[in-house]
């Protein structure tokens, strides 16, 4: 059987459920039968062990989706949460000399050592030039955030300079024993993304302020070659419409586990738009 024009497809798409996995106890049988066989990939792993998916999606931390044909079975499997983008002015990012004289700077602060600070500034003048100010400005603020600590009695916060609301993205993957039935023309994970995940995100956003979605392209694949990496970024950034940051002073917050991955983001107003548009790519008009 043949799915031949673009209504088709996507009414095929929009006839599978997402469903919470432990909204469902039968989902502990069901994923189960869920494989991933991919070189490197520890997806199929993450779904199957009770103390990773199982229990981050009971105790909120992570919020996994199941997503069901008609007939119940599993065809797909992906995950989000809150996250985080953070903005840095550019002007305040260091190389190690800077990193290392402003960490001294700080220190004579900390010890209302004046006479040291105006000898590190006459030092700093010859050695950065116009940039002396600057660093002295980065310890000013380190050293107002420290006396805040000690004035609330909270551990000292981690200051930047803007906080961008966002969703990551999380743990996308196929079951690799799903039968699909007909003849898309176009990939499995493209439609259940345009037509079961975007929908998704897009209701999240009306009831939480969220101006980016975002995603670490080879989630824990540490081993993955470059052009592997290079690959899958490729298929987020032209079927998924995802891609990386032009904004300077933007930066994903990358957990340790994520390392070596590409982070990528997409606005959140743009969603809806790029539904469209991609599909017009498959359109028999």
């Amino acid at each position: 059987m043949s799915i031949i024009n673009t209504e088709e497809r996507r009414n095929y798409f929009q006839s599978f459920k997402c469903e919470v996995l432990t909204a469902n106890p039968q989902n502990k049988e069901l994923i189960k039968k869920f494989v991933s066989k991919k070189a490197n990939n520890q997806l199929e792993a993450y779904l199957k062990n009770e103390d990773k998916a199982w229990a981050e999606d009971s105790d909120g931390e992570t919020r996994v989706y199941v997503v069901k044909d008609e007939a119940g079975e599993i065809a797909l499997f992906f995950s989000i949460k809150c996250g985080l983008l953070i903005g840095e002015n550019p002007k305040y990012k260091l190389n190690p000399a800077e990193r290392e004289f402003v960490a001294i700077v700080f220190d004579a602060k900390v010890n209302n050592d004046q006479g040291a600070l105006e000898g590190y500034y006459a030092y700093g003048t010859s050695e950065f030039g116009e940039r002396i100010d600057v660093l002295f400005e980065i310890a000013d603020k380190r050293f107002d955030a420290k006396k805040e600590s000690k004035k609330t009695g909270q551990v000292e916060n981690w200051r930047v300079e803007k906080c961008v609301s966002a969703i990551e993205l999380r743990h996308l993957c196929k079951n690799e024993e799903y039968n699909i039935p007909v003849d898309l023309g176009v990939p499995f994970g493209f439609g259940i993304f345009w037509e079961k995940i975007v929908p998704k995100l897009i209701d999240i956003t009306k009831e939480v302020g969220c101006k980016y979605i975002y995603l670490f392209a080879a989630d824990k694949s540490e081993e993955l070659g470059d052009a592997n990496i290079k690959s899958l970024v490729n298929y987020y950034k032209n079927d998924f419409k995802f891609y990386e940051s032009e904004d300077d002073d933007l930066v994903i917050v990358k957990p340790d586990y994520d390392e070596d991955c590409y982070g990528l983001i997409q606005e959140v107003s743009m969603l809806s738009g790029n539904r469209e548009a991609v599909w017009h790519e498959f359109s028999d008009v």
